[in-house]
This record gives C-alpha cells, structure tokens and sequence, in this order.
C-alpha cells in the first residue's frame, strides 16, 4: 500500500524511553523525540537512517523532558534539521542543562537548537501524509500528540500508557490537567485507534477508555 507510513521505534537511554522514526514511501522522515544517550544509541539510530536511505525533514518533540530530548542537540546539528515544539513547552526546552544537573546526569551534546513552533491549526505533513496535532497539556505544559488518521495511530508521548497515566508532580505537571486533556483529545479519537507510548508498550484508545484505572 502506497499510504502507509513505517514506525521504528527505538528505546534509548536510562530511562527506558521510546524514540521514533516515521518515514514515508519517498524516504523522508521525521524523527519523535530523539533520546538517544549513549554513542552506541546514536549509532543504532544513524544506522537506521543510511541502511534506509532516510532524509531527515525535522525532529518533532512531543514535550521537552531530559529523557526525550537527549539526542535532540546532536541530530539535529549532525543532520542540519529544525526542531519543532509547542510555545508552551519553551521554559521546559531551556531548562535541559538545570535538569541534566540536578538528575546528576552528564550532558553529552548541548550545542544550541534553532527550535520552531508548531501551527497546530496546520498539523505537520510528511511528503502527502497529515499528522494532526493535539495539545495535550498536564504531564509537561507544551504537550502535544501526532495523529494520523489513515494509518490509525497517535504518537502520544508521555499522557497515556498502557493502564496508566504521565507522572504530573514535575515542574509543569497538573493532574486535574491531564486527566482532562485526555478525555478531550485522546479519548475523542477512534477506539481502535493504536497508542505509541513515551515508555513501554503499544496500547489502543479503546483499551485505555476501557481498562485504565485512572478513568
């Protein structure tokens, strides 16, 4: 089928988080919070991209945690591509060193980022494929989620997991927040509708409205 769109996913650095490459049938591809830490990480993901013969179009952060955005300075710098974050996630993107430091967490690649903003009125398009973005605020303030409808899939971050929820006692996190972003544009999407989480394993919509406890 000439629409699909590939997922890799990746999991990178010590705090077990889920990286991912969308690509498109003409070899573009954009990169979802790249956390890769460790060389042997950014090898496996540079790797990834030759073997394939991808074109990097831009690096996407579903918020600006540490753990998301540690490969964020290198790709992006190595590959010459902008990175994409939601206004309200500026203070969370400049505050990447404080927190490196105060996890005790060495920085390996801290050269600055040009960052852009998104449109959410526009979504992101890679090559013919619409990616709709959704705010999802209350585990980080710029939260959002990528949503493609013809493939059935939401790149969500680190709102919904697999019976569970983001951790809201962050700087930025708001529980009562969360919880509501959710309701209103996570669980609005088609139930069969699978969930590409921060951390750990798939889940789908209709699974998480059924089975999550926090609901």
């Amino acid at each position: 089928k000439l629409n699909m769109l590939k997922i890799k996913k990746f999991v990178f650095n010590p705090f077990s988080e889920n990286t991912f490459i969308l690509s498109n049938e003409l070899n573009n591809c954009i990169i979802i919070d790249p956390g890769c830490y460790h060389s042997h990480e950014e090898k496996e993901l540079e790797e990834y991209i030759t073997l394939n013969k991808l074109k990097i179009v831009s690096i996407l952060q579903t918020h600006s945690h540490l753990d998301h955005m540690f490969g964020t300075s290198y790709i992006a710098n190595k590959y010459n591509v902008p990175v994409f974050i939601h206004k309200d996630d500026e203070t969370t993107f400049n505050s990447f060193e404080k927190v490196c430091s105060m996890y005790g967490v060495p920085i390996q690649y801290n050269d600055p980022i040009n960052f852009n903003y998104f449109d959410l009125g526009k979504g992101f398009y890679l090559g013919n494929h619409f990616l709709e973005i959704r705010f999802v605020p209350g585990h980080a303030p710029g939260h959002v989620v990528f949503y493609n409808a013809e493939n059935n899939f939401v790149i969500n971050g680190d709102c919904l997991f697999q019976s569970s929820i983001g951790r809201t006692d962050l700087p930025g996190g708001n529980h009562e927040q969360l919880i509501k972003s959710i309701k209103n544009e996570l669980f609005t999407l088609p139930e069969n509708t699978k969930v590409y989480c921060g951390h750990g394993p798939e889940t789908s919509i209709g699974e998480e409205m059924k089975n999550n406890p926090f609901f």
